[in-house]
């Protein structure tokens, strides 16, 4: 079978699109895993850090439509150093200033963790793991277990009682 010079042509053009085709779709591809592997780490730095997730949440309420990993990268900064914004991919939507950060983080952070005896007793008292492990004992006979955490989540409640305000 031989083939004439505009079916070969036409093979060429073909073969060409197809290899542009796979090239796009091989590029699309390694930049979403770059994305995904950026987005996963943004939000596992959030998870394990109370100040970050505090600064994305003042980001948040400022620009409502940006997300941590994709349109803002955060920093966790260091022993001497506050989360920051270490940088803004989003072209369209301004960087909010430090200004309107800090405004936006008194407007989130306005309970006392001082004066919130939820917060207060959820440091004391024993783990869920401890609780569910002592009910289960206590449906099958054994209530010692019980019994000791229930008295220690009760000298909690009485250490750090509600406030009139929280009621």
């Amino acid at each position: 079978m031989s083939f004439d010079s505009s079916t070969f042509n036409v093979f060429i053009v073909i073969l060409l699109f197809v290899g542009i085709w796979v090239f796009i779709l091989w590029s699309n591809a390694r930049t979403m895993h770059k994305q995904i592997l950026q987005v996963a780490q943004q939000q596992s730095v959030i998870r394990h850090d109370d100040a970050v997730r505090l600064l994305c949440r003042a980001i948040h309420s400022l620009q409502p439509t940006v997300h941590a990993g994709i349109d803002y990268i955060v920093s966790e900064g260091g022993p001497d150093q506050n989360p920051h914004i270490a940088e803004w991919r989003h072209s369209s939507i301004p960087k909010p200033t430090p200004e309107e950060l800090e405004q936006a983080l008194k407007m989130i952070s306005g309970i006392d963790p001082a004066k919130d005896h939820a917060a207060q007793r959820l440091s004391e008292y024993p783990s869920v793991g401890d609780q569910l492990d002592a009910a289960y004992k206590a449906r099958h006979g054994d209530d010692a277990d019980q019994s000791r955490l229930d008295g220690h989540i009760s000298m909690v409640k009485k250490k750090y009682p509600k406030s009139d305000d929280s009621l």
